[in-house]
């Protein structure tokens, strides 16, 4: 089992005022742990010296409950879609019953709340295609017959995701051991699945942002990848990233702007001319020295997928 390596940001206007009592190692040290502990448990691990983050179990059964509320519903409405399907090859006409809309309206709320609980399961409508779930599902469909769809592929996806990416931890985000670094910002998460440490840490982060307390002590924080590499290989006509305010003081012109505006951020689409593929070389650059940082916060390409890998370790101590 090795640690996903992540780097904490603070906001400009939380960080520039350590700066300017010379106390930025008393935020590290003191604050940044005192803000974890407003939303879990934290202890001093004897074998490293680092933070170690233990939060409540989540309770899983209040998932399954949802869950399974939501599906009896979806099921139902299956069989609507089914029925709304079967007489229109019969007569050509489409008649969606109040009660068929009023029920489709329930689902769509009800998974939009689930979606929102436990934002790790979204991932099915990248990984799972729209032709695998009507295997899956027995979902017959129709660009005539279309009301209901969208949720039926959605719920389904869900569905089928939880039952092949178990490993990704979408519903426990939180039950994996991982330490905050003091003497170099990182969160280190241990786990074997990249997706799996993500969801760890877009869930501290939900709960960091969501909690008055702890932002008190440092404001809203954002944890971004350190990643070992970034390859754009193909061919690429628009590229988008964001990058955050720098915790650091990196003597770059790009980050003038930033520093200056006291922004948390900024956000770069660069567009090839006329359509043309851009030059990739200077972009990629770029891009591995801020995700080595760990000041990317994003990034889409229009063109071929673009090949990330987060850094790993086997071993941490004080330096990792």
């Amino acid at each position: 089992m090795s640690y996903v390596v992540f780097k904490l940001n603070i906001q400009p206007d939380i960080l520039l005022e350590y700066k300017k009592s010379n106390e930025v190692e008393y935020l590290l040290f003191n604050k940044i742990p005192l803000a974890f502990e407003n939303v879990l448990q934290v202890k001093v691990n004897e074998n490293n010296n680092l933070y170690e983050l233990i939060p409540q179990k989540t309770d899983e059964q209040t998932f399954q409950n949802l869950f399974r509320d939501l599906e009896e519903k979806t099921v139902k409405l299956l069989e609507f879609h089914k029925q709304v399907l079967l007489k229109f090859k019969k007569n050509h006409e489409i008649h969606y019953s109040q009660d068929f809309l009023k029920l489709n309206e329930a689902c769509m709320n009800k998974r939009r709340d689930i979606e929102k609980k436990y934002p790790g399961i979204i991932k099915a409508y990248e990984v799972i295609a729209d032709e695998e779930v009507d295997i899956y599902a027995s979902i017959e469909s129709d660009s005539k017959v279309g009301t209901g769809i969208t949720h039926l592929r959605k719920f389904y996806k869900i569905k089928l995701y939880l039952e092949k990416y178990q490993q990704d931890n979408v519903i426990n985000s939180l039950d994996l051991i991982a330490y905050y670094n003091p003497h170099t910002e990182h969160v280190l998460v241990k786990s074997s699945s990249e997706t799996a440490a993500k969801n760890y840490i877009n869930a501290l982060v939900e709960l960091v942002n969501g909690s008055r307390s702890a932002n008190k002590h440092i404001g809203k924080i954002n944890i971004n990848p350190i990643y070992e590499t970034i390859s754009l290989d193909g061919e690429y006509t628009e590229i988008s990233y964001v990058i955050v305010y720098p915790n650091g003081n990196p003597p770059l012109d790009r980050y003038n702007i930033l520093k200056n505006s006291e922004a948390k951020e900024a956000e770069f689409k660069l567009v090839g001319a006329d359509g043309k593929p851009l030059n990739k070389e200077p972009i990629q650059e770029i891009l591995e020295n801020e995700a080595r940082k760990g000041y990317l916060k994003s990034l889409k390409a229009r063109g071929e997928n673009i090949f990330k890998k987060i850094k790993t370790i086997g071993q941490i101590d004080k330096t990792s």
